[in-house]
């Protein structure tokens, strides 16, 4: 008896001071009423929580302002790691160390604690551990705790036990002894797009019945809340006793409006030049990298579709419209391929890109005018048309044709086809021209090095320059001559006149393909390579096996092991040089096939000082001599009378 009057003492006690820490505040605004009740409690305002017994109003002429009850929350020492900061941060505004971080913090040190639920179906109690270096709760502070919440403790055996282990788990203690109207409660605010639901979950008074799911849940189905419902954070806040603490416990799904499609371009769609520095800052206004260059399958753009729109659900479980996703059209342009599937476009041929009206067309010939300070350093997969002059120093570089209705001068011109020069070639010994297998057509050479693996064809003239041809070499205008310089061609070199009065060194080779003889030279310099190395590893090998055969036991493992190698790599070197020599066998052979085909016709005049190779053979011509054709029979270098080579052709 004496005990059963100790416990209502008790619970008179702290319904008395819950009492006096509770207050009443009227203010304009709920901020202002927390902060009077701040200044009234002693607490921080972070440390409070309120009910709102009347809301305010705000008007022109009238307002009403807000009732509200505040009251000190539970003392709790998990954000006091956080108050200091938000101290020097914030001025103690408590935005650090607001309830609603709580259960994002995890505190370094808290003491063990118990939470105790009295449900319809039985009184549970939790105890759990301290955390670092927090203390153990004990019987006394658990048995308080059943005192404070206004229940009877049936076996108290049961609960030293529970202390005892502290599991953190929730046990069934006894039957449940509940006071009449004095539950728990429940506050719901649901926000004005009805997509999310705020629980504040009011404790209950001394023996009163604690809040389970179903009453929250209860209670949201009471102000329509059908969707959304978070039955898992608001058992955690159950089992946490996480009382005056607001907490999202429904949130409906926003609806998701869906991508519009996009072209994805893989190549630029607009001309910025790129303007590049070398190491000291110096920029390369050559190379401007104008042209985008593609090659027939490459992939030039690709559409992502729409996407569909995802529709939402508010809380009252109506459907929230999303929209789709705008479809755009991925357009063809001349030179490309459009897939079946019409998301892939892809270039039809090598060539340059062109982006006009919402198109990429691919153009296999580059139109300009001159090249030069404005157009950069060309390279372009097709052909160049260039409708003004190559100026001094800039280049050119095509895998198709190059046609220039200009002049080139001190330039490079480079083409896997035909190179078709309208106004000829001022070089001024710098100049160069190759085609990788097409002809080099020109109104006139001078001081220049033009490459090609088929033929040179001029007009006017060859003046002191290099030319070199795997076909033939005809200057067969009005005013063809060639003078100074050295031609090789594996047909022939055919010109009106050859050489000139004032005798500059002209040389003029046929019969020898220039690509083979160049190869023949590459490849020999291998082959001397190899050959010095290999005598450097059979020098090597002959000392090693002459101290070996001196001394047989003081030649070490490893001097073994190093020898053996030098046969393996001798072996290998032998076997390259066998591989060179049948290379180089095929190409003399070959060499000495088209050799003797090599001809020089001379419509008008040779002059003396011209030097004439066919084959191995070489003549100089020692007197100016008229219309002839030099020729190779019996390894020597013979001479008749000019017949023009087209005529001569058709005789045979």
């Amino acid at each position: 008896m004496d005990a059963l009057k100790t416990m209502l003492l008790e619970q008179e006690e702290e319904l008395e001071r819950r009492e006096k820490e509770m207050v009443e505040v009227y203010a304009d605004s709920i901020s202002e009423c927390l902060k009077l009740a701040s200044h009234h409690l002693g607490k921080e305002i972070y440390q409070l929580d309120y009910d709102i017994l009347k809301r305010g109003k705000r008007g022109f002429i009238f307002s009403e302002p807000f009732h509200i009850k505040v009251f000190p929350l539970p003392e709790e020492d998990s954000l006091a790691d956080l108050q200091q900061l938000d101290q020097k941060l914030t001025g103690g505004s408590g935005k650090l160390t607001s309830t609603e971080l709580k259960k994002y913090v995890i505190p370094k040190d808290k003491d063990g604690w118990a939470c105790i639920k009295n449900f319809r179906s039985g009184v549970y109690l939790a105890i759990f551990p301290p955390i670092g270096n927090g203390k153990k709760l004990t019987v006394d502070q658990a048995l308080k705790k059943f005192k404070s919440k206004g229940i009877q403790i049936v076996k108290e055996d049961k609960v030293r036990q529970l202390v005892e282990e502290a599991k953190g788990e929730y046990t069934r203690m006894w039957n449940s002894s509940i006071k009449a109207m004095a539950e728990g409660s429940v506050r719901v605010d649901i926000n004005k797009d009805s997509m999310r639901a705020v629980v504040t979950m009011i404790p209950p008074k001394l023996g009163g019945r604690d809040l389970e799911v179903s009453d929250v849940t209860h209670e949201l189905k009471k102000n329509n809340v059908l969707y959304g419902i978070k039955e898992d954070e608001i058992k955690k806040m159950i089992d946490d006793d996480q009382y005056n603490i607001p907490f999202t416990a429904a949130i409906g799904d926003s609806p998701v409006n869906g991508k519009n499609a996009q072209i994805v371009y893989h190549v630029r769609t607009e001309r910025a030049l790129r303007l590049k520095e070398d190491a000291a800052g110096k920029i390369d206004f050559k190379n401007l990298d104008i042209i985008e260059n593609v090659v027939a399958g490459q992939l030039l753009a690709e559409k992502i579709p729409a996407e569909k729109g995802k529709y939402g659900r508010n809380l009252f479980n109506e459907i929230l419209d999303a929209k789709d996703g705008i479809d755009v059209e991925l357009h063809q342009g001349r030179g490309t391929i459009l897939s079946d599937d019409k998301k892939q476009l892809k270039a039809e041929y090598n060539g340059q890109v062109i982006f006009a009206e919402n198109r990429i067309n691919v153009e296999d010939i580059l139109k300009v005018g001159d090249v030069g300070i404005k157009t950069g350093n060309i390279t372009f997969l097709g052909s160049v048309v260039v409708t003004g002059n190559v100026e001094d120093n800039y280049m050119i570089k095509a895998s198709g044709t190059v046609e220039i209705y200009g002049t080139v001068e001190k330039a490079q011109i480079e083409a896997d086809s035909d190179i078709i020069i309208r106004q000829g070639i001022s070089g001024k010994d710098e100049a160069r021209v190759e085609s990788i297998s097409g002809n080099v057509i020109s109104k006139f050479i001078e001081r220049a090095t033009v490459i090609t693996d088929k033929d040179v064809l001029v007009q006017e003239g060859i003046m002191h320059s290099n030319v070199s041809a795997g076909g033939k070499i005809v200057c067969n205008g009005k005013r063809a001559q060639i003078v100074g310089g050295d031609l090789r061609a594996t047909q022939k070199v055919s010109a009106r006149i050859l050489g000139s009065p004032s005798n500059p060194a002209t040389k003029v080779t046929v019969g020898v393909n220039p690509k083979i003889l160049k190869q023949i030279e590459d490849i020999m310099t291998k082959r001397l390579e190899s050959v010095k190395k290999l005598e450097s590893l059979i020098k090597t090998q002959k000392t090693l096996k002459a101290r070996q055969e001196e001394d047989p036991t003081m030649f070490s493992e490893e001097n073994k092991e190093y020898l053996k190698k030098l046969e393996v790599g001798i072996g290998k070197l032998e076997g390259r040089i066998k591989d060179i020599d049948k290379e180089l066998e095929k190409l003399n052979a070959y060499m000495e096939e088209t050799s003797e085909q090599g001809r020089v016709y001379i419509e008008k005049t040779i002059f003396r000082g011209v030097y004439v190779r066919i084959k191995n053979a070489d003549y100089e011509v020692k007197k100016d001599t008229q219309s002839k054709i030099f020729y190779l029979e019996n390894d020597k270098i013979k001479q008749t009378n000019f017949v023009d080579p087209d005529k001569e052709k058709e005789k045979k």
